[in-house]
């Protein structure tokens, strides 16, 4: 074989590795972004499940406000939401329950 060939051969196997990686990065970030819906997704049926007065500061507009956030902000709106709504409830559940 010439050295032309080689070349050849290299950049060919190169590229199929290349495509191989990038096909299943693909269907990585496509199971990473179905996660991520099915996330906002309960959040979302959280928010507008929960009575007015469940919410921690349970204002008049809480969960309008909350509903907002998730409708606009999507999957960061789900994370806040969990973080200031979902584990704040879950936490006073906590302390009342180990008060009897």
């Amino acid at each position: 074989m010439n050295k032309n060939t080689i070349e050849w051969i290299i950049i060919g196997i190169i590229f199929v590795i290349i495509i191989t990686v990038a096909f299943y990065m693909g269907q990585l970030l496509w199971g990473v972004g179905a996660i991520a819906i099915v996330f906002w997704l309960f959040m979302l049926s959280d928010c507008l499940q929960r009575s007015t007065e469940k919410f921690p500061r349970a204002g008049e507009y809480e969960k309008l406000i909350w509903s907002i956030v998730l409708i606009f902000l999507n999957f960061i709106g789900a994370i806040l939401y969990y973080y200031m709504v979902k584990l704040q409830d879950n936490t006073i559940k906590i302390s009342e329950d180990s008060t009897y």
